[in-house]
């Protein structure tokens, strides 16, 4: 019974003493949201990869609405072109995508109602020339009581009665493009001409030589690209802050790197108006905004993307170049004040501390934190040196702390930020290599709570 119980006591010893042995070689755990990103740099290193520093600064900085569209022309500057008769096509003068001029000749019709309606002028005309010497000879004989009232007045009627033919069917024989000054002397023409209202290019043609094109049907198409303009809407949250005036930037949606006479650069605009009705369907308005478009690259229907600028603020921006993205999240680095002197081991290492208000390892710097005297403390004299030490930015090396941002809109190449954390607006950071020491840090790893 004796060695039963020794041998189970001896278990328990063994156990016990390899439980001990296992918490002692177990390294503490600091809890995630108290870990705390640091690099090091030696000054070789520095040197060697051309970063530079910085100052956070305060800019004013272009504040815009982000906004979606599409381009578009006046209906002033487009036209569909179609026949005020049926008539046979005879031939077609251009080409789909063709510029044309105004007045120019897009095609020529013909057919036997185009002749007669001809024929109706000149005898109208000729009539009317009868009707007219009348009226003026009842007139005269009237107003010496030569003739009668009734004579006259039918003279008179017959007289109005044949000039509103006349101007009716040369009314209809200009809008068919008929040379009258011809057609008087009776040069009848067995054909007509379609010619361009505005100038332009030739969008589409919906006609065929030799196939009837019916009345008031479109047969071509003719768009004015020089005024071409952008068609943008706005929603509700954001209409008290357009106004007329206000510069816009876009870019193609479909090719934003490629903006024909841009060079890929945005295009920029100006808004001339504003709807002040909602769109279908939406709480939005469109907003109009004039562009050039000299070299006629642009097309109508193209779909955009586009920035209103509503104006300047003056906010807390730093380097585009010194933002990096890592983890879905963005950081700068920020480099750390009062880290590099290598004469104070202990508080440089405290620095780093994670727990710094109650670090055991370093029991004189926390001993420091809590003196009411900080600045002139007389006990504990590494730290005391450590605070007034001319070499605290030593550049024997460099030290640099990841801290998390919020990105705002970005102009001239600063972006607008906003800090997660507090930090000084004095603070030096890495405005160019941002990208090396993100590399450095992923292949090093992190350091521990005090920074060993």
């Amino acid at each position: 019974m004796r060695n039963i119980f020794i041998a189970m006591l001896s278990v328990l010893l063994i156990t016990a003493c390899n439980s001990n042995k296992t918490e002692e070689n177990k390294p503490a755990e600091i809890p995630k949201e108290e870990l705390v990103t640091f690099v090091e740099l030696t000054k070789e290193q520095f040197e060697a990869v051309d970063i530079q520093l910085g100052k956070i600064e305060k800019q004013n900085i272009k504040t815009s609405i982000k906004a979606s569209g599409h381009l578009e022309v006046p209906p002033q500057n487009k036209a569909e072109v179609s026949t005020f008769i049926g008539a046979v096509v005879k031939s077609i003068a251009v080409l789909e995508g063709s510029k044309v001029q105004k007045g120019q000749r897009l095609a020529v019709l013909e057919h036997p109602d185009f002749i007669k309606l001809q024929e109706e002028y000149i005898t109208a005309k000729s009539n009317f020339s009868f009707l007219e010497q009348e009226f003026l000879r009842q007139k005269e004989l009237y107003e010496q009581n030569a003739g009668t009232g009734k004579i006259f007045q039918k003279a008179e009627s017959e007289y109005n009665s044949g000039k509103a033919k006349l101007n009716s069917l040369e009314s209809q024989l200009k809008i068919l493009s008929v040379n009258l000054n011809e057609l008087a002397k009776g040069n009848i023409s067995s054909s007509m001409v379609l010619s361009a209202p505005i100038s332009g290019y030739i969008g589409r043609i919906n006609a065929n030589t030799g196939a009837y094109a019916e009345p008031n049907k479109m047969l071509f198409e003719i768009i004015d690209n020089s005024k071409i303009h952008c068609d943008l809407l706005v929603y509700e949250k954001d209409i008290f802050k357009v106004k007329v005036g206000q510069k816009i930037h876009f870019v193609i949606t479909n090719m934003p790197e490629h903006q024909g006479e841009h060079n890929g650069k945005s295009i920029e605009g100006e808004i001339f108006g504003i709807n002040k009705s909602f769109e279908d369907n939406s709480k939005a308005i469109s907003v109009h905004a004039i562009i050039k478009n000299e070299n006629h690259e642009l097309i109508p229907g193209m779909y955009v993307s586009a920035f209103i600028d509503i104006g300047e603020n003056k906010t807390t921006v730093v380097p585009s170049e010194a933002v990096f993205t890592t983890d879905g999240k963005e950081f700068i680095f920020v480099r750390n004040k009062m880290t590099g002197c290598t004469k104070h081991p202990l508080c440089a290492a405290h620095e780093f501390c994670a727990a710094s208000e109650n670090c055991p390892e370093h029991p004189d710097c926390e001993q420091h934190e809590h003196s009411p005297l900080k600045e002139v403390c007389t006990k504990h004299p590494d730290c005391e040196a450590h605070e007034k030490c001319e070499e605290v930015q030593s550049e024997e090396a460099f030290y640099f702390t990841m801290k998390e941002v919020k990105k705002g809109v970005s102009n001239l190449g600063y972006t607008e930020v906003s800090f997660i954390d507090d930090v000084p607006e004095d603070a030096t950071i890495i405005t160019k290599g941002a990208f090396y020491l993100l590399s450095k840090s992923k292949t090093s790893g992190q350091m521990d709570a005090c920074g060993q």
